[in-house]
């Protein structure tokens, strides 16, 4: 029996071995965490994890309005002479703040884990609109993050989420910030707003190939498209004319037809513009209509499509995108993945058919065993990157 015994301890010695060697131990702890950051399957982290610090920020304060707030989320162990990789979480445009359940279980599952993590709130994205700038907001939660003592500038990266996807790709390329984000993870985010807008106009992609896919976008897709083309209207009745004739339809999923009666009546080329882009009957039709807005429209489409603004990035980018996405096309992210091939910055770009846009879906961890594996190794990568 005592070659059974030495077999143990060679055993032993090889699993120690393996959880020492750094790949190998961020492996085993992204694993552990994973089922917390899910929601699903057995979840040992927060039985044998201390429980975070927690605790409310203000990040930044606009047009002297109340302080939007982050909450910060920190490693019980984590100091001034303890520092931990962090994270900044830039969440899309909708009405998921930093205190809706999904985002406290990835905060909470990254700081059990040994990163830092702060997620700022914006009444803006809070709202269903976009403004360029969010940019900036984000910006001045990195900074805010990266001045905690708690924290470990030498390994900050920021993940975003849907339009937080796209926002943290702009935001890394700031002048003030660009050289102490080390990478970020754009999950779900749209490479250009112009394709983007022309998608859920026409419900249609264009695939590798350069032909259409019928696609349909989500109920949020369609109100934030909404809201954003009818800002554009200057002229107080032509909006009123627009959105009584096309904001039942469109946020029921339905295709407008055009109504060349409503077009004659309209008071400004701008309002004509936005009801060509309404009742578009193709991408071609979308993207003739898009090119149409006035300047001030065309200058915001630019500002905030990262994969026109990819110069001068320093981090590293990680892209990850659900395969059945109805809110932003998965296509977009193959775009933002050739872009970033071309600058030398691409890390990896991961695809999935796991996730209803950028939440879990109903998970049978049997049948997602494919899918989750592959989360596995993304995820590793970025916890390489903070731990």
């Amino acid at each position: 029996m005592r070659w059974l015994r030495r077999i143990g301890l060679a055993l032993l010695v090889l699993v120690v071995a393996m959880a020492a060697w750094e790949p190998t131990r961020v492996a085993m702890q992204t694993a552990v965490m994973l089922p917390n950051m899910l929601g699903a399957g057995p979840q040992p982290l927060t039985i044998f994890s201390p429980t975070p610090r927690r605790l409310s920020v203000p990040y930044r304060v606009a047009d002297g309005a109340e302080a939007d707030l982050a909450e910060l989320w920190l490693p019980e162990w984590a100091s001034a002479e303890r520092p931990a990789g962090a994270m900044l979480l830039v969440l899309g445009v909708n009405s998921v703040g930093r205190n809706h359940p999904a985002v406290v279980r990835v905060a909470d599952a990254l700081a059990r884990t040994g990163v830092a993590v702060l997620v700022p709130d914006s009444r803006t994205l809070l709202e269903g609109r976009l403004e360029v700038g969010e940019i900036d907001g984000v910006v001045d939660a990195f900074r805010l993050l990266a001045t905690r003592p708690e924290v470990d500038r030498e390994r900050l990266g920021i993940v975003g989420f849907s339009v937080g996807g796209s926002l943290a790709l702009l935001a890394a390329r700031d002048p003030s910030i660009g050289s102490q984000v080390r990478w970020v993870n754009a999950f779900g985010a749209f490479a250009d707003a112009e394709t983007y807008l022309a998608s859920v106009s026409a419900h249609a992609y264009v695939d590798e190939r350069g032909e259409p896919v019928d696609w349909t976008p989500t109920p949020l897709a369609r109100e934030v498209y909404l809201t954003f083309l009818l800002d554009q209207v200057g002229d107080p009745d032509d909006r009123w004319a627009l959105e009584s004739a096309f904001a039942e339809p469109i946020l029921a999923g339905d295709r407008p037809p055009p109504d060349p009666v409503l077009r004659d009546a309209l008071n400004s080329d701008t309002a004509r513009t936005i009801r060509d882009l309404f009742t578009a009957a193709s991408l071609e039709e979308a993207r003739e209509a898009i090119d149409e807005l006035p300047a001030q429209s065309l200058a915001f489409i630019d500002a905030i499509s990262p994969a026109r603004h990819l110069a001068g990035m320093e981090a590293a980018v990680y892209l990850m995108h659900e395969m059945e996405d109805h809110h932003v096309p998965f296509v977009e992210s193959r775009s933002l993945a050739l872009a970033l091939e071309r600058t030398g910055r691409l890390a990896d770009h991961t695809e999935f058919r796991l996730f209803d846009h950028v939440q879990p879906d109903d998970l049978d961890l049997v049948a997602a065993a494919p899918e989750l594996w592959k989360l596995l190794l993304h995820v590793r990568q970025l916890m390489e990157e903070a731990l």
